[in-house]
Protein backbone atom coordinates (compact mmCIF):
# COMPACT_ATOMS: atom_id res chain seq x y z
CA UNK A 1 0.00 0.00 0.00
CA UNK A 2 1.46 3.46 -0.79
CA UNK A 3 2.83 5.82 2.12
CA UNK A 4 0.06 8.33 3.09
CA UNK A 5 0.36 11.08 1.34
CA UNK A 6 2.25 14.10 3.35
CA UNK A 7 0.65 16.72 5.92
CA UNK A 8 2.35 18.62 9.17
CA UNK A 9 2.51 16.50 11.55
CA UNK A 10 -0.22 17.44 13.36
CA UNK A 11 -2.18 16.52 10.88
CA UNK A 12 -0.89 13.22 10.67
CA UNK A 13 -1.27 12.67 13.98
CA UNK A 14 -4.81 13.67 14.33
CA UNK A 15 -5.88 11.70 11.03
CA UNK A 16 -4.30 8.30 12.82
CA UNK A 17 -6.05 8.77 15.92
CA UNK A 18 -9.20 9.28 14.08
CA UNK A 19 -8.18 6.20 12.24
CA UNK A 20 -7.57 4.01 15.29
CA UNK A 21 -10.71 5.57 17.00
CA UNK A 22 -12.19 4.15 14.36
CA UNK A 23 -11.35 0.54 14.29
CA UNK A 24 -9.11 1.01 11.13
CA UNK A 25 -5.96 -0.07 12.87
CA UNK A 26 -3.69 -0.87 9.71
CA UNK A 27 -3.86 1.87 8.20
CA UNK A 28 -3.74 4.04 11.44
CA UNK A 29 -0.66 1.65 11.95
CA UNK A 30 0.70 3.05 8.94
CA UNK A 31 -0.43 7.08 9.97
CA UNK A 32 1.49 6.89 12.75
CA UNK A 33 4.63 5.36 11.20
CA UNK A 34 4.57 8.11 8.43
CA UNK A 35 4.60 10.62 11.99
CA UNK A 36 7.63 8.87 13.51
CA UNK A 37 9.39 8.71 9.69
CA UNK A 38 9.04 12.59 9.85
CA UNK A 39 9.52 13.18 14.26
CA UNK A 40 11.16 9.81 15.30
CA UNK A 41 10.64 11.19 19.19
CA UNK A 42 6.93 12.64 18.88
CA UNK A 43 5.86 10.96 22.13
CA UNK A 44 2.58 10.95 21.43
CA UNK A 45 2.61 8.89 18.76
CA UNK A 46 5.15 6.59 20.06
CA UNK A 47 2.65 5.76 23.00
CA UNK A 48 -0.43 5.25 20.40
CA UNK A 49 1.34 3.14 18.07
CA UNK A 50 2.28 1.27 21.01
CA UNK A 51 -1.10 1.19 22.15
CA UNK A 52 -2.23 -0.27 18.51
CA UNK A 53 0.57 -2.90 18.22
CA UNK A 54 -0.43 -4.32 21.90
CA UNK A 55 -3.40 -4.72 20.88
CA UNK A 56 -3.48 -6.10 17.86
CA UNK A 57 -1.05 -8.92 19.34
CA UNK A 58 2.50 -7.84 18.53
CA UNK A 59 3.76 -7.40 22.01
CA UNK A 60 7.90 -6.85 21.11
CA UNK A 61 7.23 -4.47 18.99
CA UNK A 62 4.65 -2.62 21.72
CA UNK A 63 7.49 -2.95 24.28
CA UNK A 64 9.80 -1.21 22.01
CA UNK A 65 7.78 1.80 20.67
CA UNK A 66 6.54 2.58 24.70
CA UNK A 67 9.95 2.46 25.94
CA UNK A 68 10.76 5.23 23.39
CA UNK A 69 7.45 6.86 24.28
CA UNK A 70 8.66 6.62 27.69
CA UNK A 71 12.21 8.55 27.27
CA UNK A 72 10.74 10.79 24.99
CA UNK A 73 8.02 12.10 28.00
CA UNK A 74 9.98 11.75 30.97
CA UNK A 75 7.58 13.76 32.65
CA UNK A 76 4.66 12.05 31.84
CA UNK A 77 3.31 9.01 33.42
CA UNK A 78 0.76 7.78 30.74
CA UNK A 79 4.07 5.81 28.85
CA UNK A 80 5.25 4.32 31.51
CA UNK A 81 1.68 3.01 32.54
CA UNK A 82 1.50 1.76 29.19
CA UNK A 83 4.62 -0.01 28.99
CA UNK A 84 3.40 -2.14 32.01
CA UNK A 85 0.49 -2.73 30.44
CA UNK A 86 2.51 -4.04 27.31
CA UNK A 87 4.90 -6.06 29.43
CA UNK A 88 1.56 -7.68 31.68
CA UNK A 89 0.52 -8.94 27.96
CA UNK A 90 3.90 -10.33 26.82
CA UNK A 91 4.39 -12.05 30.19
CA UNK A 92 7.25 -10.13 31.71
CA UNK A 93 5.80 -9.51 35.16
CA UNK A 94 8.89 -8.08 36.96
CA UNK A 95 9.65 -5.64 33.79
CA UNK A 96 5.60 -4.88 34.35
CA UNK A 97 6.39 -3.78 38.63
CA UNK A 98 8.72 -1.76 37.05
CA UNK A 99 7.20 0.01 34.81
CA UNK A 100 3.98 0.92 36.94
CA UNK A 101 6.62 2.27 39.62
CA UNK A 102 8.46 4.58 37.46
CA UNK A 103 4.90 5.94 36.18
CA UNK A 104 4.09 6.71 39.67
CA UNK A 105 7.62 8.20 40.19
CA UNK A 106 6.68 10.75 37.77
CA UNK A 107 2.92 10.94 39.47
CA UNK A 108 2.34 9.10 42.43
CA UNK A 109 -1.81 9.61 42.29
CA UNK A 110 -1.51 8.21 38.34
CA UNK A 111 -4.86 6.38 39.24
CA UNK A 112 -4.46 4.43 35.93
CA UNK A 113 -0.61 3.26 37.28
CA UNK A 114 -1.93 2.68 40.77
CA UNK A 115 -4.68 0.13 39.60
CA UNK A 116 -2.44 -2.20 37.51
CA UNK A 117 0.27 -2.23 40.00
CA UNK A 118 -2.19 -3.44 42.41
CA UNK A 119 -3.82 -5.88 39.99
CA UNK A 120 -0.56 -7.15 39.72
CA UNK A 121 0.81 -7.08 43.14
CA UNK A 122 -2.35 -9.08 44.04
CA UNK A 123 -1.80 -11.66 41.34
CA UNK A 124 1.93 -12.07 42.74
CA UNK A 125 0.63 -13.00 45.82
CA UNK A 126 1.68 -9.74 47.31
CA UNK A 127 -1.42 -9.46 49.52
CA UNK A 128 -0.76 -6.32 51.62
CA UNK A 129 1.14 -4.34 49.40
CA UNK A 130 -1.77 -5.36 46.60
CA UNK A 131 -4.34 -4.00 49.64
CA UNK A 132 -2.29 -0.77 49.88
CA UNK A 133 -2.38 0.18 46.58
CA UNK A 134 -6.34 -0.54 46.12
CA UNK A 135 -6.75 1.87 49.33
CA UNK A 136 -4.69 4.28 47.88
CA UNK A 137 -6.82 3.97 44.06
CA UNK A 138 -10.44 4.72 46.24
CA UNK A 139 -8.60 7.59 47.79
CA UNK A 140 -8.48 9.09 44.78
CA UNK A 141 -11.37 8.07 43.57
CA UNK A 142 -14.12 6.49 46.15
CA UNK A 143 -16.29 5.84 43.44
CA UNK A 144 -14.19 2.97 41.41
CA UNK A 145 -16.00 0.07 42.29
CA UNK A 146 -13.93 -2.62 40.37
CA UNK A 147 -10.82 -0.93 42.31
CA UNK A 148 -13.28 -1.82 45.40
CA UNK A 149 -14.25 -5.20 44.46
CA UNK A 150 -9.62 -5.86 43.79
CA UNK A 151 -9.76 -4.78 47.49
CA UNK A 152 -12.40 -7.44 48.46
CA UNK A 153 -10.93 -10.44 47.03
CA UNK A 154 -7.60 -9.55 47.89
CA UNK A 155 -8.83 -8.77 51.77
CA UNK A 156 -10.14 -12.50 51.33
CA UNK A 157 -7.00 -13.71 49.76
CA UNK A 158 -4.92 -12.35 53.05
CA UNK A 159 -7.44 -14.08 55.23
CA UNK A 160 -9.25 -10.98 56.18
CA UNK A 161 -12.30 -11.97 55.20
CA UNK A 162 -14.98 -9.78 58.03
CA UNK A 163 -13.46 -6.24 55.86
CA UNK A 164 -13.68 -7.63 52.28
CA UNK A 165 -17.41 -8.20 53.09
CA UNK A 166 -17.40 -4.63 54.58
CA UNK A 167 -15.99 -3.11 51.14
CA UNK A 168 -18.56 -4.86 49.26
CA UNK A 169 -21.18 -3.47 51.34
CA UNK A 170 -19.65 0.11 51.39
CA UNK A 171 -19.55 -0.36 46.86
CA UNK A 172 -23.55 -1.83 47.75
CA UNK A 173 -24.33 1.13 48.91
CA UNK A 174 -22.93 3.96 46.18
CA UNK A 175 -24.60 0.71 43.54
CA UNK A 176 -27.11 -1.24 44.90
CA UNK A 177 -27.75 -4.02 43.11
CA UNK A 178 -25.01 -4.07 40.63
CA UNK A 179 -24.63 -7.17 39.12
CA UNK A 180 -20.99 -7.38 39.64
CA UNK A 181 -20.95 -6.35 43.01
CA UNK A 182 -23.20 -8.82 43.93
CA UNK A 183 -21.08 -11.21 42.13
CA UNK A 184 -18.07 -10.00 43.78
CA UNK A 185 -19.84 -10.77 47.31
CA UNK A 186 -20.73 -13.77 46.34
CA UNK A 187 -17.41 -14.86 45.65
CA UNK A 188 -15.91 -13.57 48.26
CA UNK A 189 -18.73 -15.44 50.58
CA UNK A 190 -17.80 -18.95 48.59
CA UNK A 191 -14.08 -17.91 49.59
CA UNK A 192 -15.16 -17.55 53.09
CA UNK A 193 -17.04 -21.38 52.78
CA UNK A 194 -20.42 -19.42 53.82
CA UNK A 195 -21.81 -21.03 51.03
CA UNK A 196 -25.87 -21.15 51.61
CA UNK A 197 -25.09 -16.71 51.99
CA UNK A 198 -23.54 -16.80 48.74
CA UNK A 199 -26.07 -18.14 46.73
CA UNK A 200 -28.41 -15.70 46.65
CA UNK A 201 -26.10 -13.02 45.60
CA UNK A 202 -25.14 -15.21 42.60
CA UNK A 203 -28.75 -15.59 41.20
CA UNK A 204 -29.97 -12.02 42.11
CA UNK A 205 -26.53 -11.06 39.68
CA UNK A 206 -27.11 -13.29 37.16
CA UNK A 207 -30.59 -11.94 36.54
CA UNK A 208 -28.95 -9.06 34.97
CA UNK A 209 -27.68 -11.93 32.05
CA UNK A 210 -25.48 -15.01 31.99
CA UNK A 211 -21.79 -14.02 33.67
CA UNK A 212 -19.33 -17.30 33.56
CA UNK A 213 -17.21 -16.47 36.58
CA UNK A 214 -20.68 -15.53 38.84
CA UNK A 215 -21.74 -19.00 37.39
CA UNK A 216 -18.66 -21.16 38.36
CA UNK A 217 -19.43 -19.79 42.00
CA UNK A 218 -22.63 -21.04 41.86
CA UNK A 219 -22.26 -23.70 40.90
CA UNK A 220 -19.19 -23.98 43.55
CA UNK A 221 -22.17 -23.05 46.33
CA UNK A 222 -24.81 -25.19 44.95
CA UNK A 223 -22.38 -28.21 45.19
CA UNK A 224 -20.97 -28.11 48.55
CA UNK A 225 -24.51 -27.99 49.39
CA UNK A 226 -25.35 -30.91 48.32
CA UNK A 227 -27.04 -30.13 45.52
CA UNK A 228 -25.18 -31.70 42.47
CA UNK A 229 -28.38 -31.85 39.78
CA UNK A 230 -28.14 -28.01 40.53
CA UNK A 231 -24.41 -27.39 39.97
CA UNK A 232 -24.52 -29.23 37.14
CA UNK A 233 -27.15 -26.86 35.75
CA UNK A 234 -25.29 -24.66 36.17
CA UNK A 235 -21.93 -25.11 34.66
CA UNK A 236 -23.66 -26.19 32.05
CA UNK A 237 -24.75 -22.70 31.32
CA UNK A 238 -21.41 -21.13 32.10
CA UNK A 239 -19.90 -23.79 29.64
CA UNK A 240 -22.99 -22.97 27.09
CA UNK A 241 -21.87 -19.06 27.97
CA UNK A 242 -18.60 -19.12 27.23
CA UNK A 243 -17.31 -22.57 25.33
CA UNK A 244 -13.35 -21.60 26.11
CA UNK A 245 -13.97 -21.07 30.13
CA UNK A 246 -11.61 -24.09 31.08
CA UNK A 247 -12.52 -23.54 34.54
CA UNK A 248 -16.05 -24.25 33.89
CA UNK A 249 -15.21 -26.93 31.78
CA UNK A 250 -13.09 -28.72 34.78
CA UNK A 251 -15.61 -28.32 37.27
CA UNK A 252 -18.25 -29.40 34.61
CA UNK A 253 -16.36 -32.95 33.76
CA UNK A 254 -15.56 -33.68 37.44
CA UNK A 255 -19.23 -33.38 38.21
CA UNK A 256 -20.73 -35.48 35.50
CA UNK A 257 -18.21 -38.24 36.32
CA UNK A 258 -19.00 -38.40 40.20
CA UNK A 259 -22.30 -38.40 39.12
CA UNK A 260 -21.91 -41.35 36.83
CA UNK A 261 -21.83 -39.69 33.72
CA UNK A 262 -18.48 -40.57 32.21
CA UNK A 263 -19.49 -40.50 28.42
CA UNK A 264 -20.64 -36.75 28.85
CA UNK A 265 -17.39 -36.31 30.96
CA UNK A 266 -14.72 -37.59 28.64
CA UNK A 267 -16.72 -36.24 25.69
CA UNK A 268 -16.71 -32.54 27.21
CA UNK A 269 -12.91 -32.54 28.14
CA UNK A 270 -12.14 -34.23 24.75
CA UNK A 271 -13.85 -31.59 22.90
CA UNK A 272 -12.09 -28.94 25.14
CA UNK A 273 -8.55 -30.51 24.77
CA UNK A 274 -9.19 -30.32 20.76
CA UNK A 275 -9.52 -26.65 20.41
CA UNK A 276 -7.06 -25.89 23.81
CA UNK A 277 -3.90 -28.84 23.80
CA UNK A 278 -2.73 -28.58 27.07
CA UNK A 279 -4.97 -26.87 29.06
CA UNK A 280 -4.34 -27.68 32.73
CA UNK A 281 -7.44 -27.91 34.74
CA UNK A 282 -9.43 -30.03 31.69
CA UNK A 283 -6.20 -32.63 31.35
CA UNK A 284 -6.65 -32.96 35.40
CA UNK A 285 -10.54 -33.51 35.21
CA UNK A 286 -9.78 -35.54 32.46
CA UNK A 287 -7.64 -37.85 34.50
CA UNK A 288 -9.88 -38.00 36.91
CA UNK A 289 -12.54 -38.95 34.91
CA UNK A 290 -10.50 -41.36 32.96
CA UNK A 291 -10.17 -43.42 36.25
CA UNK A 292 -14.15 -43.58 37.24
CA UNK A 293 -14.70 -44.84 33.80
CA UNK A 294 -12.36 -47.87 33.91
CA UNK A 295 -9.74 -46.27 31.92
CA UNK A 296 -6.74 -46.64 34.13
CA UNK A 297 -3.92 -47.26 31.45
CA UNK A 298 -5.73 -44.08 29.23
CA UNK A 299 -5.26 -41.89 32.69
CA UNK A 300 -2.24 -43.15 33.63
CA UNK A 301 -0.79 -42.49 30.06
CA UNK A 302 -2.03 -39.14 30.50
CA UNK A 303 -0.49 -38.19 34.12
CA UNK A 304 2.13 -40.78 34.44
CA UNK A 305 3.35 -40.69 37.85
CA UNK A 306 6.18 -42.50 37.76
CA UNK A 307 7.74 -40.98 34.14
CA UNK A 308 6.87 -37.51 34.33
CA UNK A 309 7.25 -36.59 37.71
CA UNK A 310 11.40 -35.83 37.74
CA UNK A 311 13.87 -36.05 40.65
CA UNK A 312 17.25 -34.66 40.81
CA UNK A 313 19.66 -32.71 43.30
CA UNK A 314 20.44 -29.18 42.11
CA UNK A 315 23.90 -28.55 41.30
CA UNK A 316 25.81 -26.00 43.09
CA UNK A 317 24.82 -22.63 42.34
CA UNK A 318 27.38 -20.62 40.56
CA UNK A 319 29.13 -18.61 43.69
CA UNK A 320 28.88 -21.27 46.17
CA UNK A 321 31.50 -23.56 47.67
CA UNK A 322 28.68 -26.07 48.48
CA UNK A 323 25.03 -27.17 48.13
CA UNK A 324 25.09 -26.36 52.21
CA UNK A 325 26.37 -22.59 52.19
CA UNK A 326 23.30 -21.97 49.41
CA UNK A 327 20.68 -23.77 51.33
CA UNK A 328 21.69 -21.61 54.37
CA UNK A 329 21.58 -18.42 52.47
CA UNK A 330 18.50 -18.73 51.22
CA UNK A 331 16.65 -20.19 54.09
CA UNK A 332 17.52 -16.60 55.98
CA UNK A 333 16.22 -14.93 52.63
CA UNK A 334 13.11 -16.82 52.46
CA UNK A 335 12.21 -16.25 56.41
CA UNK A 336 12.75 -12.33 56.17
CA UNK A 337 10.78 -11.97 52.88
CA UNK A 338 8.24 -8.96 54.43
CA UNK A 339 5.77 -10.46 51.87
CA UNK A 340 5.01 -14.21 53.90
CA UNK A 341 1.71 -14.41 54.46
CA UNK A 342 0.26 -16.72 57.24
CA UNK A 343 -2.04 -19.63 55.68
CA UNK A 344 -3.20 -17.77 52.72
CA UNK A 345 -6.74 -18.43 52.15
CA UNK A 346 -6.17 -18.26 48.10
CA UNK A 347 -3.60 -20.85 48.73
CA UNK A 348 -3.03 -24.36 49.80
CA UNK A 349 -0.19 -23.59 52.53
CA UNK A 350 -1.71 -24.34 56.48
CA UNK A 351 0.05 -24.35 59.57
CA UNK A 352 2.82 -22.36 58.01
CA UNK A 353 3.32 -19.33 55.77
CA UNK A 354 3.62 -18.67 52.15
CA UNK A 355 5.99 -15.42 50.22
CA UNK A 356 4.33 -13.58 47.35
CA UNK A 357 6.21 -13.98 43.79
CA UNK A 358 9.74 -13.17 44.26
CA UNK A 359 12.24 -11.44 42.43
CA UNK A 360 15.11 -13.38 41.25
CA UNK A 361 17.12 -9.77 39.98
CA UNK A 362 15.93 -9.12 43.67
CA UNK A 363 18.78 -11.09 44.79
CA UNK A 364 22.07 -13.24 43.96
CA UNK A 365 21.34 -16.00 45.95
CA UNK A 366 17.98 -16.17 44.03
CA UNK A 367 19.45 -15.11 40.67
CA UNK A 368 21.90 -18.17 41.11
CA UNK A 369 18.89 -20.44 41.57
CA UNK A 370 17.46 -19.28 38.36
CA UNK A 371 20.49 -19.81 36.23
CA UNK A 372 20.93 -23.10 37.92
CA UNK A 373 17.03 -24.24 37.37
CA UNK A 374 16.96 -22.98 33.97
CA UNK A 375 20.23 -24.45 32.58
CA UNK A 376 18.01 -28.12 34.58
CA UNK A 377 15.02 -27.39 32.63
CA UNK A 378 16.77 -27.16 29.45
CA UNK A 379 18.39 -30.34 30.08
CA UNK A 380 14.70 -31.78 31.24
CA UNK A 381 12.81 -30.94 28.44
CA UNK A 382 15.63 -31.85 25.93
CA UNK A 383 15.11 -35.55 27.60
CA UNK A 384 11.12 -35.65 27.63
CA UNK A 385 11.61 -35.09 23.59
CA UNK A 386 13.95 -37.71 23.41
CA UNK A 387 11.85 -40.56 25.72
CA UNK A 388 8.94 -39.99 23.40
CA UNK A 389 7.01 -37.23 25.18
CA UNK A 390 6.61 -34.50 21.72
CA UNK A 391 3.24 -35.18 21.73
CA UNK A 392 2.04 -35.97 25.09
CA UNK A 393 0.01 -33.09 26.65
CA UNK A 394 3.08 -32.18 28.79
CA UNK A 395 4.95 -30.60 25.91
CA UNK A 396 1.68 -28.86 24.55
CA UNK A 397 2.81 -25.28 26.07
CA UNK A 398 6.40 -26.43 25.36
CA UNK A 399 8.76 -23.12 24.26
CA UNK A 400 12.25 -22.28 23.84
CA UNK A 401 11.66 -18.74 25.89
CA UNK A 402 10.31 -19.07 29.70
CA UNK A 403 10.15 -16.92 32.29
CA UNK A 404 10.12 -18.38 35.96
CA UNK A 405 7.68 -17.59 38.76
CA UNK A 406 9.40 -18.25 42.70
CA UNK A 407 7.75 -18.63 45.81
CA UNK A 408 8.93 -19.78 49.38
CA UNK A 409 6.72 -21.85 51.38
CA UNK A 410 8.09 -22.28 55.04
CA UNK A 411 6.01 -25.29 57.19
CA UNK A 412 6.24 -25.34 61.26
CA UNK A 413 5.10 -28.98 62.87
CA UNK A 414 1.96 -30.09 61.51
CA UNK A 415 1.88 -27.84 58.80
CA UNK A 416 0.97 -29.22 55.48
CA UNK A 417 -0.33 -28.12 51.84
CA UNK A 418 -3.57 -29.21 50.85
CA UNK A 419 -4.11 -30.67 47.10
CA UNK A 420 -3.81 -28.35 44.57
CA UNK A 421 -2.21 -27.61 40.76
CA UNK A 422 -0.79 -24.68 39.23
CA UNK A 423 -3.54 -24.05 36.74
CA UNK A 424 -1.19 -21.23 34.83
CA UNK A 425 1.94 -23.39 34.19
CA UNK A 426 3.85 -25.35 31.74
CA UNK A 427 5.95 -27.54 34.02
CA UNK A 428 5.81 -26.51 38.12
CA UNK A 429 8.44 -27.74 40.67
CA UNK A 430 9.97 -27.36 44.56
CA UNK A 431 13.72 -27.49 45.33
CA UNK A 432 14.18 -28.44 49.04
CA UNK A 433 15.87 -25.79 51.32
CA UNK A 434 15.63 -26.95 54.70
CA UNK A 435 14.17 -29.87 56.66
CA UNK A 436 13.91 -31.21 60.73
CA UNK A 437 16.35 -33.90 61.05
CA UNK A 438 15.01 -37.57 60.54
CA UNK A 439 11.77 -36.16 59.03
CA UNK A 440 11.36 -39.40 56.31
CA UNK A 441 8.28 -39.69 55.00
CA UNK A 442 6.29 -37.60 56.95
CA UNK A 443 6.17 -34.26 55.19
CA UNK A 444 6.68 -35.79 51.92
CA UNK A 445 4.99 -34.34 48.61
CA UNK A 446 2.18 -36.28 47.35
CA UNK A 447 0.94 -37.05 43.80
CA UNK A 448 -2.10 -37.99 42.65
CA UNK A 449 -4.96 -36.94 45.49
CA UNK A 450 -7.47 -34.10 43.91
CA UNK A 451 -9.32 -32.13 46.53
CA UNK A 452 -12.20 -33.17 48.01
CA UNK A 453 -14.50 -30.65 46.25
CA UNK A 454 -13.76 -33.29 43.69
CA UNK A 455 -15.76 -36.39 44.42
CA UNK A 456 -13.68 -39.46 42.62
CA UNK A 457 -15.44 -42.87 42.26
CA UNK A 458 -11.89 -44.95 41.58
CA UNK A 459 -9.55 -43.94 43.98
CA UNK A 460 -6.08 -42.33 42.42
CA UNK A 461 -2.31 -43.72 41.91
CA UNK A 462 -0.26 -42.10 44.54
CA UNK A 463 3.45 -41.29 44.08
CA UNK A 464 5.14 -39.97 47.26
CA UNK A 465 8.68 -38.40 47.48
CA UNK A 466 10.98 -37.26 50.75
CA UNK A 467 12.02 -33.82 51.39
CA UNK A 468 15.57 -34.01 51.43
CA UNK A 469 17.86 -30.83 51.24
CA UNK A 470 19.27 -30.16 47.41
CA UNK A 471 16.27 -32.06 46.18
CA UNK A 472 14.52 -30.81 43.36
CA UNK A 473 11.60 -32.06 42.06
CA UNK A 474 10.24 -31.14 38.65
CA UNK A 475 6.25 -32.47 37.33
CA UNK A 476 3.32 -31.27 34.86
CA UNK A 477 1.90 -28.60 36.21
CA UNK A 478 -1.79 -30.37 36.12
CA UNK A 479 -0.88 -33.16 38.39
CA UNK A 480 -2.62 -32.83 41.59
CA UNK A 481 -0.40 -32.90 44.68
CA UNK A 482 -0.01 -32.37 47.84
CA UNK A 483 2.72 -32.39 51.30
CA UNK A 484 2.01 -34.39 54.25
CA UNK A 485 1.82 -33.17 57.71
CA UNK A 486 4.68 -33.70 60.02
CA UNK A 487 5.61 -33.83 64.01
CA UNK A 488 9.08 -32.81 64.13
CA UNK A 489 10.34 -29.98 65.44
CA UNK A 490 11.89 -27.53 63.29
CA UNK A 491 11.04 -25.42 59.78
CA UNK A 492 10.57 -27.36 56.19
CA UNK A 493 11.15 -24.62 53.81
CA UNK A 494 11.48 -24.82 50.48
CA UNK A 495 11.13 -22.81 47.20
CA UNK A 496 8.34 -23.85 44.55
CA UNK A 497 8.44 -22.59 41.05
CA UNK A 498 6.40 -22.47 37.85
CA UNK A 499 8.03 -22.36 34.25
CA UNK A 500 5.86 -19.80 32.45
CA UNK A 501 6.38 -19.67 28.50
CA UNK A 502 6.87 -16.81 26.39
CA UNK A 503 6.46 -16.40 23.12
CA UNK A 504 7.48 -13.83 20.67
CA UNK A 505 4.35 -11.72 19.46
CA UNK A 506 2.04 -13.97 21.53
CA UNK A 507 0.20 -14.11 24.89
CA UNK A 508 1.90 -16.16 27.31
CA UNK A 509 -0.62 -17.66 29.63
CA UNK A 510 -1.07 -16.21 33.16
CA UNK A 511 -0.95 -12.98 33.00
CA UNK A 512 -3.15 -10.97 35.35
CA UNK A 513 -6.43 -9.43 34.59
CA UNK A 514 -5.26 -5.84 34.88
CA UNK A 515 -7.66 -3.26 36.58
CA UNK A 516 -7.76 -0.65 33.58
CA UNK A 517 -6.19 0.15 30.52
Amino acid sequence: MASPPPSSGNDALRQAMALHRAGRLQEADERYAAVLRAEPRQAQALRLRGILARDTGHHELSLKLLRKAADAAPADPEPAAELGLSCLAAGYLQLAEAAFRKALARDPDSGKALANLGALLQYRGHAQAAIDCHRRVLELDPDDLEVRCNLATTLVEAGRGDEALVECDAALVVAPGEPGLLATKGAVLVGLGRHADAAPLLEAALEAGPDDMALINLGLARQALGQPGQAIAVLETAVRVNPDNARATADLTALLSAEGRSEAALRLSDDFLKRHPGERLVLASRGVALRDAGQAEQARALIDLERLVRISELPVPRGFTGIAEFNGQLATLLRGDPSLLASPLSKATRGGAQTGELDPDSSPILGAFRDTLNAELRTLVGELRREGFAGHPVMAWAAERWTLRLWGTLLAPGGHQLPHLHPLAWLSGVYYVEVPPGLGTDGALEFGEPPPGISARVGPERRRISATPGRLVVFPSWFWHRTLPFTQPGERISLAFDVMPLATGACSPGRPVVSRA
